[in-house]
């Protein structure tokens, strides 16, 4: 083995393995585009050096016997060669993960903007859905439900009849008392009834047959450089606790407007009960956390209008997966402005440091506070804030878990930024590092009871908007995107939240 002619076949095979394998460790590393160019300067320096060495170790000599350092030199190249080679293997597979969890995440075009239902009552015979051809379906106006009647229609190989309803409450009315034998239901209007005394019992006197899953169409949004230019990404919180992010009311709705120019962030929270025009009505009010009902589009429109801003992406979260995340990061501090206990936790006045489950409680809380909604909402940004500040004021410790971090939130999380825009993101903050000053502001009104878009004929809780407060919402932004720093005067002349610097 250690003569000339036996030895140069194996050392140029193992030479050729090592560099092979450096090479598909690097396209994979290029293809992430996460790493930072003085970064990857130093990797492509290292992996020439051992490169080199382990050339020099295999190769030198024309010996043909087996001398001591000769026998030393090719053992020690070996192994070189095998460690270089299983460390690329590594980079190669968390790289190629990485870039697949990315683009599953940023993958929104393939998701579902909503699953219309159909519902009959549990005493009804039919229990699949060609057992309803005859059936008379009662059915709400809109381009979903059409959708929804032409795939029952073509399922059945009939044309279905339908009788139109005004509401959810006036369709589940006419099931109730037989007017109709079936109804068709976007899903997450469900919950809506099951909110109402008179329906409080729709989940337990219906069936669901059958469901049709309805494509989310492409909206236009400005997109931009993310690294250069401003721009205001929606944050929404899905009230679901499933492991599958599907439309539903938005419980969370706050933007975060960025200006990678000045690493500044404000965080903008508008209460979910927000007396909102509802795009999907035509401008009808409704309750902002019921535009999450038409998608996460209409959501975004409606707060776009509400502060005259371009929102220019979106990022939705269900609780579940809010858990994950803050786990997946190892916790965050909190800094609380009172005590108070949620779901068997205690919160003290000062820093807490807390894990998903307890973080999740700390920012769904609002009936422990004589503000309720408003201070749920500010807990929401402080928890929002201390996941920037963790991600941020490490060394790029806690980004480089990022494959990690992408793999913990699959199926509950989604955004509409694209891949590359989240590549350039971690590569800027990894490059650059730095804090962010991140300050927020919260809107409010006072609450009453009013008809809405989407329950109408009854009337429920919502929150009148304070125009005063709108607006100047709608200055803040407009100061950020004109690169002025904003301050914490800014924020408080109110006494609302406050502002924290990531450091």
């Amino acid at each position: 083995m250690w003569e000339k002619k036996k030895w140069r076949p194996l050392a140029g095979g193992v030479f050729l393995a090592q560099v092979l394998l450096e090479v598909i460790a690097v396209v994979n590393i290029h293809r992430l585009d996460m790493v930072p160019t003085k970064y990857l300067v130093v990797l492509y320096a290292v992996l020439a050096g051992l490169t080199a060495l382990t050339a020099f170790l295999l190769f030198k000599g024309t010996g043909h016997g087996p001398s001591h350092k000769r026998r030393h030199r090719r053992i020690a190249s070996v192994v070189i060669a095998l460690i270089v080679g299983i460390s690329s293997v590594i980079v190669t597979s968390f790289a190629a993960e990485a870039y697949s969890t990315v683009n599953t995440v940023t993958a929104a075009s393939d998701k579902y903007a909503a699953v219309e239902g159909v519902y009959v009552l549990k005493t009804d015979r039919a229990v699949k859905i060609q057992d309803t051809k005859d059936y008379k379906f009662g059915v709400m106006d809109g381009h979903n439900t059409q959708t929804a009647v032409d795939k029952i229609s073509n399922k059945v190989k009939k044309a279905i009849k339908t009788i139109p309803e005004k509401s959810a409450s006036d369709s589940a009315s006419a099931l109730y008392s037989g007017d109709v034998q079936a109804v068709i239901l976007n899903e997450a209007y469900v919950d809506t009834l099951t909110d109402t005394d008179k329906y409080a019992d729709f989940r337990k006197k219906t069936r669901l047959i059958y469901e049709v899953p309805i494509k989310k169409t492409t909206i236009s949004n400005k997109a931009v450089d993310v690294t250069k230019e401003p721009f205001v990404l929606y944050i929404s919180g899905s009230d679901t606790r499933s492991k599958v992010l599907d439309t539903s009311r938005s419980d969370v709705n706050i933007l975060m407007v960025v200006n990678p120019s000045t690493n500044q962030i404000l965080l903008l929270n508008t209460p979910r009960d927000y007396y909102v025009k509802n795009p999907a009505g035509n401008g009808a009010y409704d309750k902002l956390t019921h535009c999450g009902l038409y998608g996460i589009s209409c959501s975004e429109q409606a707060l776009g209008s509400l502060y005259n801003t371009d929102v220019n992406y979106y990022a939705q979260i269900n609780f579940t997966g809010f858990e994950t995340l803050i786990d997946s990061i190892g916790g965050i501090t909190v800094d609380s402005p009172q005590a108070f206990t949620a779901q068997g936790y205690s919160f003290k006045k000062g820093k807490n440091n807390l894990n998903g489950a307890q973080a999740l409680a700390f920012a769904r809380e609002r009936h422990a506070f004589t503000e309720g909604d408003n201070m749920r909402g500010e807990n929401q940004m402080r928890v929002i804030k201390a996941v920037i500040a963790k991600i941020t004021s490490d060394g790029g410790n806690t980004l480089l878990h990022y494959k990690s971090i992408m793999d913990s939130l699959s199926g509950t999380f989604v955004t509409d930024l694209t891949s590359k825009d989240i590549s350039k993101m971690v590569k800027k903050q990894l490059s650059d590092g730095g804090s962010w000053n991140v300050q927020s502001y919260a809107v409010s009104g006072k609450t009453g009871m009013d008809t809405t878009y989407s329950m109408p004929g009854t009337k429920v809780s919502v929150m009148y908007q304070d125009t005063n407060k709108v607006v100047k919402g709608a200055r803040l932004i407009d100061k950020v995107k004109n690169d002025e720093k904003l301050t914490s005067s800014d924020v408080n002349e109110e006494k609302l939240l406050g502002s924290d610097t990531a450091q």
